[in-house]
């Protein structure tokens, strides 16, 4: 019920606030959250990030402003853009039609209304989770930058497994691990570098390398120590493995005394034996408590 509260108050806040500059910190903070953690459980739960949700909502406003006869430039600035052709991108990118067009007789809109988070009966299902302490490790790979916006990273992120696979580039990388390692030579996928203005993020498919040269095409880094929330998971991909994304956030999170960290994240693909298209996976999400 708590979370429930603190969401809705964060929306009641954005509610109040549309026609001002959007200060994730203020919003976060009604809500009681930190802003990283703030923005996971909103996107992780409603389905989109708070900046799209805020545009959307504007847009909504927007375009009954405009069929009451306001003027577009006016309308414009009052809802945060810079010009008349900026804001006239993203109205056609969500009505369909230009401001201008909007005005028109019989022109069809899209609306948006307020979100509202509502009790929901969850727990039917047992959830399997454990808390570890790890040290530093290093890791290398590949790394692309996704968006979060219209859920595009859901479904771009199986496709970059895929040409992965593919080319060849996994089996390659494979060989620079092994059961040795921290990780037990397990694939990973890792999202870091979080930046909350653009709503993008970089993915990494890549491994931890055990005491082989990396290959000069690849990217390392290093993740620091973290406590880390680690869930197990065995399904179809990738169908499988967002569930548990989408549970960690909806279910785990509000009932228990831990927030993200604001580290990266890990999707561990386990080097078991599994049916084609399955995984035995973990995921690793670092926390604080509260």
């Amino acid at each position: 019920m708590d979370w429930i509260d603190r969401l809705n108050n964060a929306v009641t806040y954005m509610e109040e606030h549309l026609e001002e500059y959007e200060d994730i910190r203020m919003i976060a903070a009604a809500a009681n959250s930190s802003h990283f953690h703030f923005q996971r459980m909103f996107a992780l739960i409603s389905g989109i990030t708070v900046a799209e949700y805020i545009r959307r909502r504007r847009l909504t406003l927007a375009a009954g402003d405009i069929q009451k006869g306001h003027e577009i430039l006016e309308t414009a600035l009052k809802y945060g853009y810079e010009s008349q052709a900026s804001f006239t991108r993203a109205f056609s990118r969500m009505h369909g039609l230009t401001p201008a067009k909007a005005r028109e007789p019989g022109a069809r809109l899209k609306a948006y209304p307020p979100l509202t988070f509502n009790i929901s009966i969850t727990g039917a299902h047992s959830m399997d989770y454990e808390i570890r302490e790890f040290g530093s490790f290093e890791i290398t790979g590949f790394v692309r930058p996704f968006t979060t916006v219209d859920g595009s990273n859901l479904r771009e992120i199986p496709r970059f497994f895929e040409e992965m696979d593919k080319s060849g580039s996994i089996e390659e990388m494979n060989k620079l691990t092994g059961p040795e390692g921290k990780l037990k030579g397990s694939l990973l996928g890792v999202c870091m570098d979080f930046d909350e203005k653009t709503e993008r993020f970089n993915f990494m498919i890549g491994v931890e390398p055990v005491g082989r040269k990396s290959h000069e095409k690849l990217e390392s880094r290093t993740i620091p120590p973290l406590t880390w929330a680690v869930f197990p998971g065995r399904g179809k991909m990738p169908d499988s493995i967002q569930a548990v994304w989408k549970r960690i956030f909806s279910e785990w999170f509000p009932s228990m005394e831990y927030e993200h960290a604001e580290g990266p994240e890990l999707e561990v693909y386990l080097p078991e034996p599994c049916d084609d298209g399955e995984a035995s996976f973990e995921v690793w999400i670092p926390i604080v408590k509260k």
